[in-house]
């Protein structure tokens, strides 16, 4: 399926990813490098993305640790890692935004 990607320079891509990939891994291998630093342990907050709003419905609620690494972030409610998101037939023709590192 396709995703839309949207870069920290604002520029977009179109990006391919399979159900059951997490969306970290995707962005990581197809957009930016430096995203995940951590692995996906939630410790690092480099893999903030702004997701669509038809996309938010679609997925689970975050978890007790990745809320805390939210609101530590100071992530708006249209935020979510990455690293905690798998892409499902649901997410196709979406799009994420990385969000700037501080």
């Amino acid at each position: 399926m396709k995703l839309t990607v949207v870069d920290r320079a604002g520029e977009p891509h179109e990006v391919s990813a399979e159900p059951g990939d997490v969306l970290m891994h995707v962005l990581r291998d197809k957009v930016d490098y430096d995203i995940g630093i951590c692995g996906g342990e939630i410790s690092c907050g480099t893999c903030l993305v702004r997701l669509s709003a038809q996309w938010r419905e679609h997925i689970t609620a975050a978890g007790e640790d990745e809320t805390e690494m939210l609101e530590a972030l100071d992530a708006g409610a249209d935020s979510r890692l990455a690293c905690q998101i798998v892409v499902d037939a649901a997410a196709a023709g979406m799009q994420a935004t990385i969000l700037q590192e501080d």
